[in-house]
């Protein structure tokens, strides 16, 4: 009898391996000036970003999948050969995300009170749902996206979790949106 009250325990411990190990939890880069939240560790892919005038850029993407289907990745940029060109980076990521589907939302946000773009898109043929957040800051774009099944709420502890960091690996929070100022 004790033998059997132990066989729905033991089974609970095996099967909760795999949803554990699809926790959430902070990823930082401190190379790439970032942290998020992602579901387990992201893969790491170096990547060749084509700005809207058709310069190379390089760039890294950083991607992981949930349990229940969803995908997120966050791209970061470095403008840092193409200076003249990241005053319209945000709006050009923007365009792209928008051009994937039908808008649903599409706003000028302030993550940290630096500029940013949110929009978000239902995917044709899937229904899915994709949710982008675009900022910008000293010559990187960070270009956040959630791509969620049907039906189902895009994970606000992703996109909310954006930070970025400075050379020591501190968060960046500025005053204002029209300031380089920290807030403290």
């Amino acid at each position: 009898m004790r033998f059997a009250s132990i066989i729905p325990a033991a089974l609970a411990l095996l099967l909760s391996g795999p949803v554990y190990a699809q926790s959430w939890g902070e990823f930082t880069d401190r190379q790439d000036h970032f942290t998020v939240n992602f579901p387990g560790d992201p893969k790491v892919e170096s990547i060749t970003y084509k700005s809207e005038k058709g310069t190379s850029l390089p760039a890294k993407l950083y991607a992981a999948k949930d349990a229940r289907g969803g995908e997120y990745s966050i791209t970061v940029v470095n403008y840092a050969s193409a200076p003249s060109e990241a005053g319209t980076a945000i709006s050009q990521a923007a365009k792209a995300i928008r051009a994937k589907g039908d808008v649903r939302y599409d706003g000028m946000e302030h993550t940290n009170n630096m500029k940013s773009q949110r929009v978000s898109v239902v995917l044709p043929d899937s229904g899915r749902y994709l949710l982008s957040e675009t900022l910008m800051d000293h010559g990187r774009l960070f270009i956040l996206q959630a791509d969620t099944p049907p039906k189902m709420p895009p994970p606000a502890q992703f996109q909310a979790s954006l930070q970025v960091l400075d050379d020591a690996g501190v968060a960046i929070r500025y005053k204002n949106p029209d300031t380089t100022e920290r807030a403290r």
